[in-house]
Order: C-alpha cells, then structure tokens, then sequence
C-alpha cells in the first residue's frame, strides 16, 4: 500500500507549484499603462474644450497659408472648357473680340475663308495682299496632281484656341514662326541609267568583205566626222574601178561613132539604120556607164565622172585609185602602194571610239562588227516610273539627275514615255536627254532623276509639325494679329490649309496662308489637342460622320 501524499505538495496544472503569487506583478503593470494613456487623454480633453470655445465664441484655426505669412487670393473663375478665366474667354463671351466676318467656302481654293480671295482674314502687322500671281501659283499647283481635300461641312475654322498669358505659351514650349516663301520644285522621283545617245551611236563595218589591211584608231580616240578609222584590201573594190574605167572608154568610143556617123547619116551616105543601130549602141554605153557608177556609189565610193572630162584612162585610173581616201592617207600611203583594192572604213558621226573588233590582217565580212562610235556630248537617261505616277509625265517636261558620284544635279529634258508597261517591273520606260559638253557623264552610271511636274520660284512651305489633322479638314493655327496689343486676348485662329508637296521636313500650302502671318510650330500639338476637346461630343465633324440609322 502505497503512502499517502500531502495535497499541499502537489503542483496544480492551473498554478505551478514554482510560481509566485501574481497579484503583485498585475498591479505594477496597470501602474505602467495609466503613465502612458493619461498624457494622450490630456491632449484630446485639451482639444475638446478648445473646440468648445471655438464654437461658442466662433472662433476658427487659421490656415497654412496665414501661419507662414501668405495671404488668401481670391478666387477667379474658371472656364473648364478652354482653360482660360471665365471673365477673358473670347470663345464664350464673343463680345470681347470684334471677328472678322465669316466668308464661307472658296470652291476654288477647298478652304473655308479662303486668304487668297479675302485679305481681310490676314493676320500680320503689314497685311501682305494677295496678288494675282499667287492665285496663279496655286492653280497650277492644284491642276498638277490631285491634292488631298478638306471637308465643306467642317466648322473647326471658327474656332480659337485661347491662353491666359504669353507666359503660359512659353511655358508649354509652343514656338512660332513667320510665314515666308521659299523656292519648290514638285517631281517625280525615281531610278535611272545613263546611256548614249542610241540616235548619236555608229555600229561600223564594212561594205565589202576583204582584210583589213590597216587599222587608224585605239579605243578612246576621238575622231571627227568622215575621218578615217581603217583599210579594207577588197577585190571586190578593185573590179568596180575597172569596171568603171571600161566603161568610160566604150562609152567615149560610141559617142565618138555618133559623132562621127550622124553627118554622113544626114547626108544619107550610110543607112538610116546602121546610124540607129550606133545610137542604141551608145545608150547600153551609158547604161554600163551608169552601172558601173552606181556600184561604187553602193560602196560608198561616189564617182563624178563628168568631172573627169578629156583625161585620158591613166589619169582616171589614178584619180580613182584611191577613191574615198582622205588626203592625208593618201600622201602617207600613195609611194609604196599600187593596188587599186583599198577601200575606206569612216566615221560618220564625231565622236569617240568606244568599241574595236578588228587587227591589221584579220579577214572580215559585211557582217563584222569593226568599231562602235559614240558621240557622248548628249546622253540617253532611262527612267522607270510607276504605273500611277506615269499619268503626270509629258514629253517636254524638266528632269534633275543625281547620279552616286556627282555632287550636283544635271538637266534634261523628258523626249519620249512609253505606250506599255513592263510586264515583269509594272513600271512606264521613260527617256530624257541631257547634255555631256563636258563629257564627266558616263554610260551605264546610275542615280536617281526628278521628273519635275512645277517649278515655283515662290512658294509657302511650313514646317511639318505645324500642320494638323482635326479630323476631317487639314488645320494651322495662326497668331492673332493683335496678339501683343495690351489687355488684348493672347489666342490662335484655327485656319484651314490646302496642302502641296511634302519634302525634307516641309509642307507646302497651296492656299490658307499668307506671307507674314506668324504661325505656331513646334510643340503646337498643344493647340491641336485643346482644339480636338473641345470637339469631343458636339465637334465641327459631326457632321461629317455617317448618320446612324434609326
């Protein structure tokens, strides 16, 4: 039996046995917590009964601004829907700003308040007036090419795009720019290639076949026209000159029986008909006679037999032994040779020799190709022109030509356009000349040419990022003219433009401008976007958006 055990001695799982009375500890801890709480509600009781006070005697706290020393503005108006004090906006308080009157639509120009048919919408200082020829300028420009169009409907001219201060406008970063006019040259751009002349290029070979017996000219050489390039030994040649000569006796010979008959014919010494007999005899002469003849002009080896007159054959054979000889060959050549077989090969044009096939002792036909002979004072440039820019290409018309070497352009002149299109590029072939005096232009070298539609010694060109797109209508945006008059509303007009040629970072506007008006350039996306907010709903396009149906 085991013994018994004190319940004093026994720990309790809620009271350990080791642990010592908690009531004093517990009340050391309450102590802690009321140092910590009483200042916090000290403070709140403090505030309560400052608010208390305040209230009974209406008192309020001073704000932030007070207590460092600024005072109070007082509040100004503002119009929400342009950004300006309500008691300056000119956009809804039209009264303050005497408009201009409202023109309407130029058909003739595409714009809303056309400048160039109303001055009175100019917006400069010294108000340029349009003159005849800047309507001239853009008629042609608007008859070169279509041009893109703005919308009738559209409204968004009447609008203005308002600024508290100059000083917000330098803030934004907004920059101007007065409206000048500039040379343009609208063109067509594409590839090219230089070539010659194919009307100013000789392909030479020989009349008759033979050997060349001496050639005169290298590759490179300059030659005149008619000068000689080489010698052809041709038998051929040789049996026409004695054809010739045979032929010029006998008919000396039956002229001299004429002669001789033709009295006692009269006299009726002979028969009537011996005499018609030497008569027919003496035209089957002349008959070979001509012949003959036509067989060395066929050569090219003309022959005035009159010229000949009473010399006897020797002589004749001389004078033709060398027939279409330069004179200089001859004296070089006449000593050491006595065949009559030497037949000329000429240049027909002046030019250079760009092409030989021959050597001294080679045997050649009519067929062999010898010499080509090119006169590069004018060249060929060979143009390839899209299907849709080829419609705008006319014969006449000015070309700029910039090949990968030159530093300048060169001018020509389009001459030719092709009635097909390439089947395999889908381009329109067209030709230019261009003049070489200087002979720096090559054959075969490639560039880039400027077909060129207008030439304007004056135009209006812009930079790009002043124009914008509202929507449907191309728009600047132009200084008001009073702009620096005190207490005058600091705005921009919303002017509609027609646009020209784009190029190199520039815009032409073909009308909606004037020189002089100043225009806002660089960061005027600004302007664009407080235009287009207040467009959001009830815009100037509204109406150009399709109607939806019911």
């Amino acid at each position: 039996m085991s013994a018994s055990i004190p319940r004093s001695t026994i720990a309790s799982p809620a009271e350990p046995a080791d642990l010592k009375p908690r009531s004093s500890s517990a009340g050391r801890g309450w102590r802690q917590r009321a140092r910590h709480t009483l200042p916090t509600l000290g403070v709140v009781a403090a505030l309560a009964g400052v608010a208390a006070w305040g209230h009974s005697t209406g008192w309020k706290l001073p704000k932030f601004s007070a207590l460092i020393g600024e005072t109070e503005q007082a509040v100004t108006p503002w119009c929400e829907d342009h950004n300006v004090p309500e008691a300056s906006c000119i956009e809804c308080k039209p009264d303050l700003w005497s408009a201009a009157a409202d023109h309407g639509w130029c058909k003739v120009h595409g714009i809303a308040n056309c400048p160039l048919e109303h001055a009175d919408l100019a917006q400069s200082s010294s108000p340029v007036k349009p003159t005849d020829a800047m309507r001239e300028r853009a008629a042609r420009a608007l008859a070169t090419k279509p041009r893109a169009e703005n919308n009738s409907r559209c409204g968004s001219h009447k609008r203005r795009i308002q600024f508290e201060s100059p000083e917000v406008i330098d803030q934004l970063g907004i920059e101007v720019a007065v409206v000048q006019e500039a040379p343009l040259v609208e063109a067509i751009s594409t590839n090219g290639e230089v070539v010659y002349d194919q009307s100013r290029v000789a392909h030479l070979s020989s009349r008759v076949a033979g050997t060349a017996w001496q050639v005169e000219k290298q590759v490179g050489d300059r030659v005149a026209a008619g000068e000689l390039l080489a010698l052809v030994e041709a038998a051929d040649v040789g049996r026409a000159k004695s054809e010739l000569l045979r032929a010029i006796s006998e008919s000396r010979l039956k002229h001299a029986t004429i002669n001789r008959l033709r009295p006692l014919a009269d006299q009726q010494i002979i028969p009537v008909g011996k005499f018609r007999e030497a008569e027919a005899e003496l035209q089957q002469s002349e008959i070979n006679l001509q012949a003959a003849e036509q067989v060395l002009a066929n050569y090219g080896l003309p022959v005035d037999v009159p010229g000949f007159g009473d010399a006897d054959t020797a002589e004749i054979r001389r004078r033709i032994q060398f027939l279409g000889l330069p004179d200089d060959a001859v004296d070089r050549i006449s000593a050491s040779v006595t065949t009559s077989n030497l037949f000329p090969v000429r240049s027909p044009i002046a030019g250079t020799v760009v092409e030989r096939e021959v050597v001294a002792g080679e045997v050649i036909d009519t067929t062999t190709q010898l010499f080509t002979v090119a006169d590069d004072s004018q060249m060929w440039l060979i143009l390839h022109v899209r299907q849709e820019d080829a419609q705008y290409v006319r014969p006449g018309q000015s070309v700029l030509f910039q090949t990968t070497v030159s530093a300048g352009e060169l001018k020509g002149q389009v001459r030719w356009v092709s009635t097909e299109t390439d089947e395999q590029t889908r381009t329109v072939e067209v030709r230019a000349e261009i003049p070489n005096a200087d002979r720096n232009l090559r054959s075969n070298t490639f560039g880039v040419g400027r077909i060129v539609l207008r030439d304007e010694a004056t135009a209006i060109v812009v930079p790009d990022d002043a124009v914008h797109w509202d929507g449907c209508c191309h728009v600047v945006f132009v200084r008001d003219k009073d702009y620096f008059e005190p207490n005058a509303p600091k705005f921009f007009h919303v002017r509609k433009v027609r646009l020209g040629v784009k190029e190199a970072g520039t815009t032409e506007i073909i009308a909606g401008l004037l020189p002089g008006e100043v225009i806002a350039t660089r960061n005027s996306v600004v302007l664009e976007a407080q235009l287009l907010k207040a467009n959001l709903g009830a815009g100037c396009c509204e109406a150009c958006a399709p109607k939806k149906e019911k």
